[in-house]
């Protein structure tokens, strides 16, 4: 094929695609009132940036090595409406994360970002819808809308009381990560620097009561015990929602191959044999070049049915050269049809995968 041949099948399998992406945090600045998914959010570029010295005193230290440009500005200008309809997003996964400045009422915070992702629905309907189902996602494609799938990244908001399980579950979560970078009542996260445990006996219940209610169980940001303890404990298949498997720094504890190869390939291989798929994280990528390198890792070691999209995107600080935000993924199909890849990778890779788990998981 000529040049021109292979970027006009690469934007014409994009368009055909279920482009599902499994995880974005734009719920907190939108609760916060800072943006709105209907406007192209513009942000100043790093480099001209100037309120460097003003929101340092405001930071607080974070696991992830935040910069104030990046802790100010968060993924705004990355996940709006016009950039999921330039990417050819058909679902894109809202997680809600309690912050440590919310951490004295989870719950009510939890509750103002399902408010805020719902009043987004009811001033978009032309373009939103939620999805609880695969069956959203499939209309959402039918009818050029992007569907949002609500998640929890860090069971916070839950507390010891199992019975607000069911009570998110009716307001649309659908999708929940036991744990971020800190320990909660559940589990343990992933917390540099601190020797760390697997589940409580609440958090081995909460993972029984997902299977039965049929919520996906999300393993990033867990501790490795939890890991091990969850795959065996779970009937149903999980998954890594954002993850890098080839990052080498203690940012990533939750990576597969990079700190210790022959640990992370196990863990690739127990999460692929229990029918999962990895997210590949965006996030602090250099180029397009650097995720593909991630994607082809996940090929090597298990195959084309465990790998998906898991942006995560924050700030543009750290974003991979050539795909800046959610708009630019058509690049990454394109780059994928130049280096050979097959169509029929590529579809499970934008969102056949992780559809196949949420059709087996959600009731």
């Amino acid at each position: 094929m000529s040049a021109d041949t292979l970027v006009e099948h690469a934007r014409k399998l994009h368009r055909q695609a279920i482009v599902i992406d499994c995880h974005s945090d734009i719920l907190n600045p939108l609760a916060d009132g800072r943006c709105r998914l209907k406007d192209r959010a513009i942000v100043e570029p790093p480099g001209s940036w100037e309120g460097a010295e003003q929101v340092k005193v405001r930071v607080r230290p974070t696991p992830y090595q935040l910069s104030p440009y990046a802790t100010w500005f968060q993924c705004i200008g990355q996940y709006d409406i016009p950039r999921f309809r330039e990417g050819g997003v058909t679902a894109q996964v809202m997680a809600i994360y309690v912050d440590d400045a919310f951490l004295c009422a989870p719950v009510e915070r939890a509750l103002d970002m399902v408010a805020t992702l719902y009043r987004e629905l009811e001033n978009n309907p032309e373009s939103l819808l939620l999805a609880t189902a695969t069956n959203d996602i499939r209309r959402a494609k039918a009818e050029g809308k992007i569907a949002l799938l609500l998640s929890f990244e860090g069971a916070e908001p839950l507390g010891r009381n199992l019975n607000l399980l069911e009570v998110f579950y009716r307001l649309g979560v659908r999708m929940i990560s036991l744990t971020h970078s800190r320990r909660n009542f559940l589990a343990d996260g992933t917390q540099v620097g601190v020797k760390t445990g697997g589940l409580t006996l609440l958090g081995r219940e909460v993972v029984r009561r997902m299977n039965e209610l049929g919520l996906v169980i999300d393993l990033a940001h867990l501790g490795d015990v939890g890991f091990w303890e969850i795959l065996e404990l779970s009937r149903d298949p999980v998954i890594v929602s954002h993850t890098s498997v080839c990052k080498d720094s203690s940012e990533y504890r939750a990576s597969f191959t990079a700190v210790d190869p022959q640990r992370g390939t196990s863990k690739l291989k127990a999460l692929a044999n229990k029918g999962g798929v990895v997210g590949i994280l965006f996030w602090d990528q250099p180029d397009i070049d650097a995720i593909v390198e991630e994607i082809q890792t996940v090929l090597q070691h298990v195959g084309d049915d465990h790998v998906a999209l898991g942006s995560d995107f924050f700030s543009l600080d750290r974003a991979p050269r050539g795909l800046e935000d959610i708009s630019k993924l058509p690049n990454l199909t394109e780059h994928l049809v130049k280096r050979g890849y097959s169509d029929e990778m590529i579809l499970k890779l934008l969102g056949g995968n992780i559809m196949r788990v949420l059709e087996e998981v959600l009731k």
